[in-house]
């Protein structure tokens, strides 16, 4: 998941007040943000907000307590950008699904599988904690070999190895295991969702921001903006394709569309190497854009394998992320 961090110019405001679907009234405290990012506001007492708007692939959510969420997209958001009016329906209880299954698992086995797999298996992860764990629902399907997560609210996520506080709705979350040498482990991860992230801490010590660099330098984000840029080589990014080193845009078709580069990879899978050390791999089945906070879009149009796959939300950076 996951700008031209020095000259962005493009950048306007987006008014709008927040009010109930059920009687217009106006929700206060609703949270407006641009997914995967820290720019976000509140609504006041009358529900209104505005927030700064840039050229971007991010949609914009409008969440509160008990509601719906809304997400819009930047082509919604740019037809009525000022005084626009946003209706947030209520929440409706959803009847617990019955399974003809036995779940056999018990629930602090499914946490471990899940903290492990959501935050990360790294050092990072032991200084990230999910500080509402009871808003997580777990079944794990013994015939389908899967585990399946879903929650009722936002995830609240400290970071202390990062310096974040990060609101995550997951939409989906599925990890699937299999037999190996009689033990039955994990071997497939997705998960979807989109983030909100605020510091959390008022000051930034010098160690967290040391954190931010090594996490950034050779992730994902840290790639598309390069791409994006086309400075792969200045950034330490050698391409190989069939385990052979090739010329670096050579299986990269990019092209300019608005402020975004459209990408199409000319080939099923390329991998990649950071810094002569860290290897991951990008597969493409459809064309997609980064914008120029290094976002790709859709996001399920691109899949990453190897180290950028492993850096989990441990190691997620907002995408307005500036380098140290």
């Amino acid at each position: 998941m996951l700008i031209t961090v020095g000259t962005v110019n493009s950048q306007s405001k987006i008014s709008g007040t927040v009010l109930s679907a059920e009687d217009s009234t106006a929700i206060m405290g609703a949270s407006i943000y641009f997914d995967g990012t820290s720019i976000g506001v509140s609504s006041n007492q009358d529900g209104d907000f505005d927030i700064s708007f840039m050229d971007n692939n991010s949609a914009l959510i409008i969440t509160s307590l008990g509601y719906e969420a809304l997400v819009l997209d930047a082509s919604e958001i740019l037809k009525n950008p000022v005084d626009s009016k946003y209706y947030l329906p209520f929440k409706r209880e959803e009847l617990e699904t019955v399974y003809l299954e036995t779940d056999p698992w018990s629930r602090s086995r499914k946490l471990r599988h899940f903290r492990k797999e959501f935050l990360g298996r790294n050092y990072a992860m032991y200084n990230c904690k999910i500080i509402n764990e009871d808003a997580i629902k777990l079944r794990y399907s013994p015939s389908e070999k899967t585990m399946k997560a879903t929650a009722n609210e936002p995830l609240i996520i400290h970071n202390e190895y990062l310096g974040y506080a990060i609101s995550y709705r997951l939409a989906d979350f599925e990890l699937g295991f299999q037999m190996n040498g009689g033990l039955l482990l994990p071997y497939s991860t997705y998960f979807a969702g989109s983030a909100y992230f605020q510091p959390l801490n008022k000051k930034t010590g010098r160690k967290v921001l040391r954190n931010r660099d090594r996490s950034y330098y050779g992730s994902s984000l840290h790639f598309m903006r390069s791409l994006y840029k086309h400075k792969l080589d200045e950034n330490n990014f050698a391409i190989y394709h069939k385990r052979f080193q090739v010329p670096t845009y050579k299986f990269f078709n990019i092209s300019e569309e608005g402020k975004n580069r459209k990408i199409e990879l000319l080939t099923d899978e390329l991998s990649i190497l950071y810094d002569k050390t860290e290897q991951s791999a990008i597969v493409s089945k459809n064309t997609f854009t980064i914008d120029q906070f290094g976002n790709p879009s859709p996001p399920e149009a691109i899949l990453l394998k190897g180290i950028m796959s492993e850096k989990r939300i441990s190691e997620l950076l907002p995408l307005d992320y500036k380098i140290n």
